[in-house]
């Protein structure tokens, strides 16, 4: 499979909504566990040998707000945020290291990361089994926790170090909370995840309602999960990001097999749907939010140029996949490198990624980084950068330590900026 088959695979992965069942990581790609920090679990219908004529060269964005008939004039301005004043250009230089793994397994990864980059999440691999003990970081400090059941996984942390995410058991995703090592279940949900938490510790995420996905919010640790209004009786969707004055971003669809759009609730109101944003070649069909930082939307697009049918993609001509990211309080899209593939942002819109899987990449507003391997060079398959301090100054991901196929060892990293 080229690394084209495998990007495009993985979007369709992402698009299609509702943990289902846990899934086995093939560490040897790498590309999946690479996603999983935001993914979703169904399992891909269409196959990767009708993919291959799907995927198609990144093209440069030609990004601007788009007004889909049915929504209306773009949101208005919210609540100003950082982002309103010009921020530093950011570090252009980085230097790698391997991340220290608890009880010396050889294969790890990073999950996610907190704004101040004193704390970094991950996973390790003891086994190729469904059972992962899951890790916090505390600068060069590491801790291993036991979460119980199977594919466990950490995916924010505060500055406060305290860490959601989620783990299998009775057959059903668990969202959990890590506070001092110890992993205790959020209430008020029978099963769901938890995806992001705020600096002053709301968690937002989904839960299992039958076979739709439904977005909550926990005002706390150890309070019951709250139902965020979606636009109507058919919708779905999960909460990806919430900032500390209550505004909460997640991606919500129109049925099972609707479109994804971008959605903000506004201190528990109801959900404003964000525009679709113009790409090359038409107005995308979808946007994926990733992730929320400081009034920064980061997420990929799908669309425009072929007009390809995320329902159907071998039925139409070649889709074009796009990074974006907006800005909230401004109410407009801002371009990306054309060939970012796009994992997170922070508060300053500055993102992490990959180039075609095969450079762990970070974009400011100086322009592109390429991040370095563990010898000083780039172009190495398999190198991605998950999380981002807002100083940009401390990046998590993970690197292939020995390419070669099955033979492939991720390990987790730290790129340390300036």
């Amino acid at each position: 499979m080229t690394s084209d088959e495998k990007h495009f695979a993985e979007l369709l992965r992402q698009l299609d909504d509702g943990p289902d069942r846990p899934a086995r990581v093939d560490l040897a790609t790498a590309v999946r566990e690479a996603r999983r920090r935001r993914r979703n679990r169904r399992t891909l219908t269409a196959s990767v040998a009708g993919l291959a004529t799907l995927a198609a060269v990144a093209v440069p964005l030609a990004v601007r707000a788009g007004q889909p008939a049915e929504q209306g004039p773009p949101m208005a301005a919210g609540t100003p945020t950082s982002a309103s004043t010009p921020p530093p250009a950011g570090p252009t230089t980085c230097t790698v290291e391997l991340l220290p793994i608890p009880g010396g397994y050889g294969k790890s990864v990073v999950t996610g990361g907190d704004p101040t980059g004193r704390y970094l999440l991950g996973r390790s691999y003891p086994n190729d089994g469904f059972s992962h003990p899951v890790i916090i970081w505390d600068g060069d400090h590491a801790q291993e926790v036991r979460l119980p059941g199977t594919d466990q996984q950490l995916v924010d942390v505060s500055p406060s170090g305290i860490a959601v995410g989620a783990a299998w058991t009775g057959g059903r995703p668990q969202p959990y909370v890590v506070r001092s090592g110890r992993a205790t279940r959020l209430p008020g949900v029978t099963a769901g995840e938890a995806r992001a938490i705020s600096d002053d510790g709301r968690i937002v995420g989904a839960r299992q309602d039958g076979d739709r996905q439904l977005p909550v919010l926990w005002s706390g640790p150890d309070s019951p999960a709250v139902d965020l209004p979606v636009p109507g009786p058919t919708w779905q969707g999960s909460a990806v990001g919430v900032d500390s004055d209550g505004t909460v971003v997640g991606k919500v669809q129109n049925g099972p097999h609707g479109r994804f759009q971008a959605a903000v609730w506004r201190s528990g109101g109801k959900p404003e749907l964000l525009p679709l944003p113009q790409v090359t070649g038409g107005t995308a069909t979808d946007f994926v939010p990733r992730s929320f930082k400081g009034g920064w939307i980061t997420g990929t697009t799908l669309g425009g140029e072929g007009g390809a049918d995320r329902k159907d993609p071998a039925a139409h001509g070649p889709g074009q996949s796009h990074a974006v990211r907006y800005h909230l309080a401004r109410g407009e899209y801002v371009p990306l490198p054309a060939e970012l593939i796009v994992d997170s942002g922070n508060g300053q819109g500055w993102v992490v990624g990959s180039i075609n899987f095969t450079d762990a990449a970070f974009v400011t507003d100086a322009g592109l980084v390429r991040l370095p391997d563990l010898d000083g060079r780039t172009g190495r398959y398999g190198a991605i950068a998950v999380s981002l301090s807002d100083d940009g100054r401390v990046i998590g991901g993970q690197l292939d330590t020995r390419p070669g196929g099955r033979d492939a060892v991720m390990r987790a990293v730290r790129w340390r900026c300036h």
